[in-house]
């Protein structure tokens, strides 16, 4: 799986990975197998992030919100 996006949210996505692994397998999982093929999240900072699915390219794709 390739993870591909804004780097400012890929950098909060790593930040997660080594505070809460749990809670980034979380989000991976419910990017996966929610309706919208998509999952929302908080950095440390406050922002809000969107991290879609796209089954296609194996990929997760991350975004601001708006």
């Amino acid at each position: 799986m390739n993870l591909t996006g804004h780097p400012d949210g890929l950098q909060a996505l790593k930040q997660i990975k080594e505070e809460r692994k749990d809670f980034l397998k979380f989000l991976i999982t419910e990017a996966k197998t929610s309706f919208g093929r998509f999952a929302e999240f908080r950095g440390a900072d406050g922002r809000r992030w969107k991290m879609t699915w796209v089954a296609q390219r194996d990929e997760m794709v991350v975004e601001p919100m708006p």
